[in-house]
């Protein structure tokens, strides 16, 4: 007698990678009508009881569709009658060759589902029966003991039924099948690969790993965009795989958007830096990136790696500063099944092995725990790593870059770093300067990224003032691009206009304080209220804390001070 209980973990792979591939809600009951198998939607729609005389319909019929739900003669005596939830069902009996296994249900309860449905009942039709078939097959060969038969080959028939390209991956992001709109779509692209980290960029293969379903997001494939939308494969609360749908319609990526591109800026000093990046990135030397807090170091390893051979591998970026220690050794290097308490089944890949083929990119190295670094150099000697829990050893072929806001030579002499590990990660220098020392790039930096905002957030600021960039440009930055980048786009929320005006920059955005021993300039009153003003200049002063007290005895702001005064002297400058 068969049973389904028996290949629990199987089905529930299948139907959940087949369900996610259809946009549909999967629920499977046995020969006793008793729900088996349902996916998270289903259960909160229509919970865990089942109309029993539709399931007996299914059974005697073989297959039923269900497009008028609650108003069909098997709907009689169900509970949700006049008001179910389901916009439209599928469903199938399993066959174990002669025996009834029980029903396989595909619904919707979506209009969009419906529509979908109807127009295509055919397809959905002999995907669901393709489905019953593969689970049947399945049970006859675990309850007779055969030899396996190729599931895969079955889960590729099924696939073959969508209407969309179709990748299934395992939990590491290895692709194990895909359709032949797939393969087409991937052959245009000039592609031949075998992950998703050599398929698409790794920001995004890093949220599909960590779990967070994507719904039409544009992605590069080669040379061309597309989009895609993505599930998380779960079994007994456990990552299996991911389910991948590919966007059909490609479109050409346009030129410059690279990450070499994103280094905006002709001043000498960031020429320099362009000039370096283009010197070095085929080089396999390890690479020191050093500068101020903000000043775009990840963004300049991106551009080394756009700029190498390793372009069409992943770019694996680590942050040191927020890996716990405990986790530490297991995050980067990964681990074997059972290795320790808490152990994933299967074992776990790790970052470091992620960037097998491209570059990995150490940011923060300085806070990298003592106890974790001469792992790391290790690594750095002889490119090869052992999981956590293993003694097996596996070669790396990767480009390592580093990068820091410290000084390490110091932390060398206080024996905060190793020695060692210093001069090994510094062999090339890379640093970046402070925008500041770059004011000639202030201001195209914050065009090129207001472009980026006016479709990110519907904004509908487009220029920049005269006024408002004499004030980006006086400002010191300490936080560098980086906070330039946020200036912008606190100003593209909150402006209500085309264009951006002083008023609309933060508040501690204000023009240089003359020094004390700075001549006072001189001003003509035009008006009662000039020479209110002068008058108040006269008594407190030109400095910062003088024009504070100015602001306070008019009732205005300090921003509102600067710019009356702006309008008392021919040239604005001068303040």
């Amino acid at each position: 007698m068969v049973n389904l209980e028996d290949v629990r973990l199987s089905i529930e792979r299948y139907v959940t990678a087949i369900g996610n591939a259809l946009r549909l809600e999967v629920a499977i009951f046995d020969n006793n009508s008793s729900l088996f198998f349902a996916t998270p939607t289903y259960i909160k729609k229509k919970g865990q009881i089942v109309h029993a005389p539709s399931i007996s319909e299914v059974i005697e019929n073989g297959s039923v569709l269900v497009n008028t739900p609650g108003e069909m003669a098997s709907c009689i005596g169900c509970r949700f009658k006049k008001h179910c939830p389901s916009t439209i069902e599928v469903l199938c009996c399993i066959h174990a060759d002669t025996e009834v296994a029980g029903v396989l249900d595909f619904t919707s309860f979506t209009k969009e589902g419906q529509k979908r449905i109807s127009e295509n009942t055919s397809v959905y039709l002999n995907a669901i029966t393709e489905l019953a078939n593969l689970i049947g097959n399945l049970l006859v060969t675990r309850s007779d003991r055969k030899t396996p038969l190729n599931m895969d080959a079955n889960l590729i028939s099924v696939m073959e039924l969508c209407e969309q390209p179709l990748l299934l991956t395992d939990a590491h992001g290895v692709i194990l099948q895909y359709n032949h709109l797939a393969s087409n779509l991937l052959e245009f692209c000039g592609i031949t690969s075998s992950s998703l980290w050599q398929l698409f960029p790794p920001s995004v293969v890093r949220k599909i790993m960590e779990g967070n379903d994507l719904f039409e997001k544009s992605v590069t494939i080669g040379d061309k965009e597309t989009k895609i939308s993505t599930r998380t494969v779960m079994v007994d609360g456990q990552t299996t795989g991911f389910f991948i749908r590919l966007s059909e319609n490609l479109f050409e990526i346009p030129k410059g958007t690279g990450f070499f591109e994103g280094i905006i800026g002709n001043s000498p000093a960031i020429s320099e830096v362009q000039k370096m990046i283009k010197r070095v990135a085929d080089s396999p030397t390890p690479i020191l990136i050093t500068g101020e807090t903000g000043t775009g170091k990840e963004l300049a390893a991106r551009a080394i790696h756009e700029q190498s051979g390793r372009n069409k591998y992943p770019f694996v970026a680590i942050n040191c500063s927020s890996i716990p220690d405990t986790l530490f050794e297991s995050e980067l290097f990964g681990y074997e099944e059972g290795s320790f308490t808490g152990a994933k089944k299967g074992g776990k890949i790790g970052k470091i092995e992620m960037a097998q083929g491209g570059t990995l990119f150490l940011d923060e190295i300085g806070e990298m725990p003592l106890f974790a670094q001469p792992k790391l150099l290790r690594i750095l000697q002889e490119y090869e790593l052992e999981r956590v829990g293993s003694n097996k050893k596996i070669h790396l072929d990767i480009r390592i870059i580093a990068a820091t806001n410290r000084d390490l030579s110091e932390m060398v002499r206080e024996k905060k770093f190793r020695g060692d590990l210093f001069y090994r990660i510094n062999v090339i220098n890379l640093k970046l300067p402070p925008l500041r020392v770059r004011k000639g790039d202030i201001i195209p930096i914050a065009e090129n990224y207001l472009k980026k905002l006016k479709m990110k957030l519907n904004t509908p600021l487009k220029v920049i003032s005269p006024e408002a960039g004499e004030e980006l440009l006086n400002y010191d930055w300490p936080g560098n691009v980086r906070e330039l980048q946020n200036i912008i786009e606190y100003a593209a929320n909150l402006c209500e206009t085309d264009t951006l005006m002083p008023d609309d920059l933060p508040s501690f955005l204000n023009l240089e304080p003359m020094s004390a021993d700075t001549p006072e300039p001189s001003f003509t009153a035009k008006s009662p209220q000039d020479t209110a003003l002068l008058e108040q200049l006269e008594k407190y002063g030109y400095t910062l804390e003088g024009k504070k007290q100015i602001a306070a005895n008019m009732g205005i702001s300090l921003r509102t001070l600067y710019r009356r005064i702006s309008k008392l002297h021919n040239s604005p400058d001068d303040l």
